[in-house]
């Protein structure tokens, strides 16, 4: 899967490719998330994803009813609880894209050079990655 830390983007991308297009639980998405990733990455990834949501959402519902702490018994049968499983999980991948500064990874850029033939925007592309 990748490491948080070091590669926000291509974790995120991969667990979106491994979710799918199926509908998960409140229960199965955070068993998922605590075998990815340790609590400390977990609370950044739900604040940066509450974040967003906040913030493109701004007249509600806000993201504490969208990803609540404990369990709220979805029913995948209505279709305003599948709405919310679908949002959770949107939330949970965006929160993973911008979970980590993008300052951590500036060693990255200090451990990396630019190959004789490649142009600047493809080096600024690979550090990217």
């Amino acid at each position: 899967m990748g490491s948080l830390l070091e590669d926000p983007l291509g974790v995120a991308e991969r667990l979106d490719q491994f979710l799918g297009p199926s509908i998960y639980t409140w229960g199965e998405l955070q068993a998922i998330l605590n075998i990815l990733f340790t609590a400390e990455e977990r609370n950044m990834i739900r604040r940066a994803g509450m974040r967003i949501w906040d913030s493109q959402h701004t007249q509600g519902p806000l993201a504490d009813t969208k990803w609540p702490l404990q369990d709220p018994n979805w029913n995948h049968q209505q279709q305003d609880h599948r709405i919310n499983m679908q949002d959770l999980r949107g939330i949970i991948v965006q929160g993973i894209r911008e979970a980590v500064p993008r300052g951590q990874n500036i060693n990255k850029a200090f451990n990396e050079r630019q190959k004789k033939e490649e142009t600047p925007t493809d080096w600024l592309e690979r550090l990217r990655k």
